[in-house]
Parts: structure tokens; C-alpha cells; sequence
């Protein structure tokens, strides 16, 4: 028998905190708690309001006294357009006694771009709770903006309105406005029999996460994506292996798909656990398997020069994994001066059209080639990841080869005006592309970062594997 949802109402929750707010931005005191799940990890859940009359990105500072300790985890999280609230989860594996209190979250938040302006959830008959605690429906892009690698989120509730768990919907690549989709959330198994209701629908994210290693004293950012928790990732002494700490939370395995940096065509990548993982057993009771072991990977070279690896995290698992073959840079990578990264990258124009946009690599600038008979505005937003400000904050911008001062960068949006007939806009700054010896690709667009994603059926090129 199918279950249609009913909004929400006011609930009662496991561990009740008071309301915390800063300016317009908080979490409502009956969408905040914290709990042992049925896998002993203490879980905190639960939803931030954002009534500001724009977009934010709020960073939630949660605050556990853990046996007369206070533990303090800090966490930056996805956009949350103006009257929405976006479900939050949060896995504190440090968190081990009988009766930990959760604390009163702290909030902050800086304001950003918009982002999946106008997508919505068709709250009619498509939206459906079956049986098996599945949650299907459909989604419309009503603006005028494409929307890339995003997924729907909600809260999962009994019948007294407890909140069980954040959901999240398969991923979607791509969702041109007009556009109307059906998603898919399947819950843990764990929860199926308590599930009474979905709420607090809201577009979010895909999990493309950056982390950051120290290597001989400079920093190395590298990617992932994956249900799993990546952290604390640091090099061995000779900089040939990465040890991180991970969480998956999950019954069962989770594919992580890595990118890194590419320093040699020499580097051949095998990938080490060393944990533990839990399951029920067919008796019921618990059983735990330790890993001490290498792991079957995959390893992908893609156009960009970028190393992929593959490999699939245990369920339940919690402890190390190990990527070794690393290399320090040998001359066997070549960076090229010129970079055509045109269908790589979405600039938005108010006239015209861009015809190409190249990565000059040796002079850390951008050249923008377009067509336009009319007075106009370029915009884009920049990353670390492809091209950064100079010291004092700005860039050195050329228009046909006439520098403006008229450019203006705010919440890593750059903004450049340009004249009718202009044909080059070239963009400078304290670097482009390259990393390390080797090119990170990202794509830029007006209120949408999309970071190419990291999965198996996504890689552009499989020139290598280890298996």
C-alpha cells in the first residue's frame, strides 16, 4: 500500500535544545538531535532555516560534552537558498560515552550565488512512500538556469515525528530549466519498519569533496566522492603513500573514487586498508571483520592529466586506508602552455556569446574569445582549482588589450563589463591550472560550480587500469 506525504508538523525529538539563531539564519529547536545509531556512532541531525531574503552557505559548529568533555566538530555545508531549510548529518565516531549531551549549536554563515534558483518538488500523486520505505517523486526546473551534479534531501521521520535519519536521492548530472525528473531515496534497511514520513525536501550538493595533505612542506589538494567519510589525510615520510582516516556508516560498500594530481606517468596506485568493519550476522548478533589488507583498485589517466582511482569501501567499516605510489615529479609529465578548456567551462553573458576560452598555463591567466555587437557583462565564478586572485585579493584584467579597473570579484564571482565589438578578455592572476605538475579541471558558471565527477561511469578516459 503507498503512503502519500503530509507536511510536517511540529515534533518531539530524542534530545530537545533550544533554537539557535544568527540573524535569520537557525535551526528550529524541534529539527536538532543527537543519538547513538544502531551501528554505536553517535549522530547528530537536523535542519538549517535560512529566512535571510538571499542564498547562504552556513558553517555549524556543533558542541558535545562527552563524559564531562567538550568535543567541538566544525562543518561547512551546501548552499541553502532564501526561505528553504536544508538537512544536515552528522557522524561523530569520537563521541564513546553512555550519556553524551548535545550541546547548543553554534552558526554562521556568509552569503553566496544562487543556486537551483527555482527547482521545486511536485507535491502531487507522483510523490509516493511505498511500503519498502522507499521515497519516489518528481522535480521540475522552473528557472532559466541549468542546474549540474546535485541531489534531493530530506528528513526521514516516524509516526511521533522523530527524526530517523537525512536522506539523499540518487545523483543527477545535468537538469535543463523547463525540465521535470524522478528521483529515487532509499533508505538504510535499518530504519524501514519506523519510517512514517519524508520532509524538508530541499536541492543540495553532489559530494565532491576537496581535501588537503601536507607533502614536503607545500600543500596537495586532491578530490573524492563517495558515501564514505575521508579526513586527516597525511604523507609518509618519503611522500609515496597517503594514510586517511575513514567512516563508512553504511550496511553496506561504498564506492570512493578519487582524483589526484598527476606528478609521473610512473605512478602506479595500490590502495591498503587497516580496520575493522561490523555486520549483524545471520544470528543477530554482532560480528567483526578486521582488514589488514590491499584492496582490488581501478586506475584511470583522464584527458586533463588527472589520475582516477577506484575502490570500494566496506560496509560499517571505520579505520585507515592506505594509497601507495605516489612519485615526486620526474620530468615525464609535460604541462602544455595552452589549454582549450571551451567545453569545460560555462561563462554567462548578458549579449553575445563566448567562442572559446584558453588556459594559458605559463602566464597563470585565462584568454576569453567572444562575439557580441552590444555593451555587456561577462560573469563567472572562480576556484582554486583553476585560477586564483593575487595577494591583494583582485585580478589584472585586459578588455582587447586595454586594462579595465572596472572588474569587480566578490564571493569569488568575477564580474567584468566589456564594450560592443570586444573580442578578448583576458584574466591574470597568482595562478591557473596546474598544480604539482599536472592540471586540475573544474567547470565555472554564474550561481553553479559543477566539479567533474568522480565516478566510473563519468571518467573520460580510461587509458590505464589496475585491477
Amino acid at each position: 500500500m503507498h503512503k502519500l506525504i503530509i507536511a510536517s508538523t511540529t515534533i518531539a525529538l530524542l534530545i530537545l535544545v533550544p533554537a539557535f539563531a544568527s540573524g535569520e539564519v537557525y535551526i528550529p529547536d524541534h529539527e536538532y538531535v543527537g543519538f547513538y545509531d544502531d551501528d554505536g556512532i553517535f549522530t547528530v541531525i537536523g535542519g538549517v532555516k535560512n529566512n535571510e531574503m538571499y542564498p547562504i552557505i552556513p558553517t555549524i559548529t556543533v558542541n558535545v560534552s562527552d563524559n564531562g568533555n567538550i568535543f567541538t566538530h566544525k562543518q561547512e555545508f551546501s548552499h541553502i537558498m532564501p526561505a528553504q531549510m536544508l538537512p544536515l548529518k552528522l557522524k561523530l565516531p569520537e563521541i564513546t560515552s553512555d550519556n553524551p549531551i548535545l550541546g547548543t549549536p553554534e552558526i554562521s554563515y556568509k552569503q553566496t550565488e544562487y543556486k537551483y534558483e527555482s527547482g521545486y518538488i511536485l507535491y502531487d500523486d507522483s510523490l509516493v512512500l511505498h511500503d519498502d520505505g522507499r521515497m519516489t517523486g518528481m522535480i521540475k526546473n522552473g528557472g532559466d538556469k541549468t542546474f549540474l551534479n546535485f541531489r534531493i534531501y530530506a528528513l526521514i521521520k516516524d509516526q511521533n515525528e522523530n527524526i530517523l535519519d537525512v536522506a539523499s536521492s540518487q545523483q543527477f548530472g545535468i537538469m535543463h530549466p523547463g525540465e521535470t525528473l524522478k528521483f529515487e531515496m532509499v533508505p538504510d534497511p535499518k530504519i524501514v519498519n519506523e519510517i512514517n514520513s519524508y520532509s524538508c525536501f530541499s536541492f543540495g550538493d553532489e559530494s565532491v569533496l576537496p581535501l588537503n595533505a601536507d607533502r614536503n612542506g607545500e600543500q596537495y589538494t586532491f578530490r573524492y566522492e563517495s558515501g564514505a567519510l575521508f579526513h586527516d589525510g597525511k604523507f609518509s615520510s618519503d611522500t609515496t603513500e597517503l594514510k586517511m582516516t575513514s567512516l563508512n556508516s553504511f550496511f553496506g560498500e561504498l564506492n570512493a573514487s578519487f582524483e589526484f594530481p598527476q606528478s609521473s606517468m610512473n605512478e602506479n596506485f595500490e590502495v591498503y586498508l587497516d580496520g575493522s568493519s561490523w555486520n549483524a550476522g545471520s544470528s543477530g548478533s554482532g560480528v567483526t571483520t578486521l582488514y589488514k589488507e590491499k584492496v582490488t583498485n581501478l586506475q584511470s589517466l583522464d584527458e586533463m592529466g588527472n589520475w582516477h582511482v577506484y575502490f570500494t569501501v566496506p560496509g560499517f567499516y571505520q579505520g585507515d586506508v592506505i594509497v601507495k605510489g605516489f612519485h615526486e615529479p620526474d620530468g615525464t609529465v609535460e604541462i602544455p602552455e595552452e589549454l582549450d578548456i571551451s567545453n569545460m567551462v560555462y561563462a554567462e553573458m548578458t549579449t553575445g556569446q563566448v567562442t572559446n576560452i584558453i588556459a594559458k598555463t605559463s602566464e597563470d591567466s585565462l584568454i576569453i574569445n567572444l562575439e557580441t555587437t552590444e555593451d555587456g557583462v561577462l560573469s563567472f565564478t572562480t576556484s582554486d582549482f583553476l585560477i586564483r586572485p593575487f595577494s591583494d585579493g583582485g585580478f589584472f584584467v585586459l578588455v582587447d588589450g586595454e586594462e579595465i579597473d572596472s572588474a569587480t570579484y566578490e564571493n569569488k564571482i568575477l564580474t567584468i563589463p566589456y564594450t560592443a565589438n570586444t573580442e578578448k578578455i583576458e584574466v591574470y592572476g597568482s595562478y591557473v591550472i596546474p598544480e604539482f605538475g599536472t592540471i586540475a579541471m573544474i567547470v565555472l558558471a554564474v550561481a553553479v560550480i559543477s566539479i567533474i565527477v568522480l565516478s566510473r561511469k563519468n571518467s573520460i578516459s580510461y587509458s590505464l587500469s589496475n585491477v
